[in-house]
């Protein structure tokens, strides 16, 4: 998948943030499985991770270059 959340994944370990925290800010646990992997979510969910970590989405996703293009 070219679009990772390891941005994400390092703002949580920065900002001391959960996946238990952002479940109980109402992200559904699938939705955070998801990230985990590097699997798609909507921009809506974006947006409300971007409000609940008061951060940009560039602060949480990245465009990877993929081998196979």
């Amino acid at each position: 998948m070219p679009i990772s959340f390891a941005p994400m994944r390092e703002y949580m370990r920065i900002h001391k943030i959960s996946y238990y925290y952002l479940a109980n800010q109402g992200i559904e646990s699938a939705t955070l499985q998801r990230i985990r992997h590097d699997q798609p979510i909507t921009t809506a969910t974006l947006g409300k991770l971007c409000k609940i970590m008061h951060c940009a989405p560039e602060d949480l996703i990245c465009y990877q270059e993929s081998e196979e293009d």
